[in-house]
């Protein structure tokens, strides 16, 4: 059985599925008990998961921010690829939980974990 689990999220917040259901596998992983470590990165357009000050609320969408949020708390990462987000919003504030890191340290992660899956 496997130890950990990492989410890659490369899909925007809204619009799409893929980011809150990739946020909330992460969380229900950890959560359950099903892996001992669960971490996730945001890379391409999911890096915009990361920036702060979001109002999903406003196009009646979940917040991802929120399960971000309590995979911090369950002592999880959430790391996010700098390049890719100044790529899409240059220098935007950004959640203060998230770790920005590069494609090196982001293979590094990869690599630290027993399966990895993309949303």
């Amino acid at each position: 059985m496997a130890k950990s689990i990492l989410v890659l999220i490369t899909k925007p917040p809204y619009g799409f599925e893929e980011a809150f259901a990739g946020s909330r596998l992460a969380l229900a992983m950890l959560s359950s008990g099903n892996v001992e470590r669960s971490d996730i990165i945001l890379a391409g357009d999911g890096t915009l998961n990361a920036v702060a000050g979001q109002k999903p609320e406003v196009v009646g969408m979940p917040s991802n921010m929120e399960a971000l949020q309590d995979m911090v708390d369950f002592d999880a990462k959430v790391y996010c690829i700098r390049s890719d987000l100044e790529e899409r919003v240059g220098n935007a504030p950004t959640l203060d939980f998230v770790e920005m890191i590069d494609w090196a340290k982001a293979k590094e992660i990869i690599d630290q974990h027993d399966m990895v899956t993309t949303f």
